[in-house]
């Protein structure tokens, strides 16, 4: 789906930048600012600020001498544009599965909240297993961030500390089963 959106509209840059305002609409981006957190070439995102500027997408606002840049929450088409940017998943199911399996010896995942635009779910992403690398980790969360356009609550725990967990009705835990909710990964089948 995210595809779509990239042929529909006329870069991927766009697209991350979009994303990134939609979903934090109340906070003020720089532009090297935004094109860091979105992973775009600083002059691409430049190009792509002034052009969402010039359409009133975006407003503008100065302080300290830098220009911030913040989603325009009256722009006439703002409602459909946030309709269809999040329709459209920002990663798929299969890329979010494969890359996770990267990350050790990973049992189970399970994604809730921004990846299925609610707001309802705490936590975004739930990891479950050994040996998970960290710089790993790190990287996957901030390259899946660039896609998403928004901070990613993340959840990572052992095999044996999950099952304790859900054997225990721990409350964290049931929540994000009670929140609308996707699992990717599922190895350990038999114990849930």
């Amino acid at each position: 789906m995210s595809e779509i959106l990239e042929k529909l509209f006329h870069s991927k840059a766009e697209v991350k930048l979009l994303r990134l305002f939609l979903n934090n609409p109340n906070e003020g981006y720089i532009v090297s600012k935004a094109a860091k957190i979105s992973k775009v070439n600083t002059a691409m995102a430049r190009k792509e600020i002034n052009n969402l500027a010039k359409i009133k997408f975006l407003t503008q606002r100065k302080r300290s001498g830098k220009t911030y840049y913040f989603a325009n929450q009256n722009f006439v088409f703002y409602n459909e544009l946030k309709k269809l940017i999040f329709k459209a998943s920002p990663t798929s199911a299969d890329r979010l599965a494969s890359l996770a399996m990267k990350l050790g010896q990973v049992r189970f995942v399970l994604v809730s909240g921004v990846f299925l635009n609610s707001e309802k779910g705490k936590v975004d992403i739930l990891i479950v297993g050994e040996h998970i690398n960290k710089s790993k980790l790190k990287s996957f969360l901030s390259n899946t961030e660039a896609e998403v356009g928004k901070g990613i609550n993340y959840v990572c725990m052992s095999t044996d500390e999950f099952r304790y967990r859900k054997g225990m009705f721990d409350k964290f835990v049931i929540n994000i089963f009670e929140s609308p909710h996707k699992i990717l990964i599922d190895r350990m089948k038999k114990d849930i």
